[in-house]
């Protein structure tokens, strides 16, 4: 498989190593403060139903204000002015001024908090720095830290979806196409295993109204890409942040085959014809049917029920394929038998995609396991045949 185009040859790579040393725009400046598009988003609704907004319980401006009072016994630490979730803490208290650090899997004195924030906001090198101190977020997903659905989405195209757990370290990803739908490492995309390893697909329980929310916050920007980071939380979407230039990316963590670099190009090149008031391509696929639903039917369409999805994204995120088989029927229970649902049509083959990667895996291990079984059993059979020699000469 042929490796990605440079940075100079691509305009996506090129936009996103730009703005990574700069943001280009006072909006994006603006929108890469996270406290500032909290006073945005507040009021803003999509058929009648709000983006959920992590709870700010306070805002400091020295790392001397980050006080065991302050911090409580469960909250998320933020530098304000960060990306690629530089300076996030999310933080349990574990004993008297120490506590555990679900980003890192450390436990931290809050002396050790305050220096590590104190070298974040080094390295942004603002005048004026911040920390937000916000509600811990409980997911839908399995383990203690929310998955994290980081959208690419060139003005209201969805080009793919990263599915991000932080409950491991490295950081397991896997990479979702603009139907939710699972791309191949080692064929599409490229890890650098020592930063983050491949995980398996889950499709959110919120995925209507999370990818509704992303196609509608990349239209308020005068940008041609940006990343829009939600999570699928308990309680429906949450907001994360906007990052116009996805360190992944830029640092090389990620890299992607020429066909796939190819299609973000073009979805590029269109999407600046967007903003521009040109003639462009018409949007297709899942933010296409998005789209042509009136957003009243999009924020009241049912979800799987709490209970059985975590159920079943266990199963599948930990054990198999059949916990995604066992999804897709959930999700197309609850169609209501509508053949018509493009909605859950696309829901529905999400799933058993993810069923399928799932059990496409579990089958690419078989002969491993079988080999190792093999040779279990042949020295099994040595040692016992070595002691029944050895009861014989006595």
């Amino acid at each position: 498989m042929t490796l990605e185009k440079s940075a100079r040859e691509s305009p996506f790579l090129r936009f996103a190593n730009v703005e990574y040393r700069r943001r280009g725009t006072q909006l994006r400046r603006d929108l890469s403060n996270k406290t500032y598009v909290h006073s945005l988003l507040e009021n803003k609704t999509l058929g009648g139903a709000r983006l959920g907004l992590p709870t700010q319980h306070a805002v400091l401006h020295s790392t001397e204000e980050i006080t065991a009072e302050v911090l409580g016994d469960r909250v998320a630490l933020k530098f304000a002015h960060g990306w690629s979730a530089k300076g996030v803490m999310l933080l349990e208290r574990v004993g008297e001024d120490r506590y555990f650090d679900n980003m890192a899997l450390r436990e931290w004195t809050l002396e050790e908090i305050r220096e590590k924030q104190e070298a974040v906001a080094a390295k942004f090198r603002r005048k004026d720095p911040a920390w937000i101190v916000e509600e811990f977020l409980h997911g839908a997903q399995p383990g203690t830290v929310p998955f994290d659905y980081k959208f690419y989405v060139f003005q209201g195209q969805i080009a793919m979806v990263a599915q991000i757990d932080r409950n491991t370290s490295p950081p397991r990803m896997v990479k979702l196409d603009g139907d939710l739908k699972p791309f191949t490492v080692g064929r599409d995309y490229f890890l650098r295993l020592k930063d983050i390893q491949p995980g398996a697909p889950v499709v959110p329980r919120s995925a209507v109204m999370l990818s509704r929310w992303a196609i509608e916050l990349s239209k308020m920007t005068d940008a041609p890409f940006v990343r829009v980071d939600l999570y699928d939380t308990v309680d429906g979407p949450y907001f994360g942040e906007f990052t116009f230039s996805s360190g992944a990316e830029v640092r090389g963590t990620v890299t992607y085959s020429k066909e796939m670099l190819a299609r973000f190009d073009h979805l590029f090149v269109e999407a600046q014809k967007r903003l521009n008031g040109e003639d462009s391509e018409p949007l297709t696929g899942w933010s296409k049917a998005l789209q042509d639903t009136e957003d009243e039917e999009l924020a009241s369409y049912p979800l799987i029920e709490l209970t059985a999805y975590r159920r079943f994204a266990h199963f599948l995120y930990n054990r198999g394929s059949l916990g995604g088989y066992r999804l897709a029927e959930a999700q197309n229970a609850l169609a209501d038998a509508n053949e018509d649902d493009a909605i859950a049509t696309y829901l529905r083959l999400a799933h058993k995609a993810a069923a399928r990667r799932a059990r496409a895996k579990t089958a690419s291990l078989a002969p491993a396991l079988l080999r190792v079984g093999r040779k279990a059993y042949r020295k099994l059979r040595q040692a016992r045949a070595e002691k029944t020699a050895e009861a014989s000469e006595a």
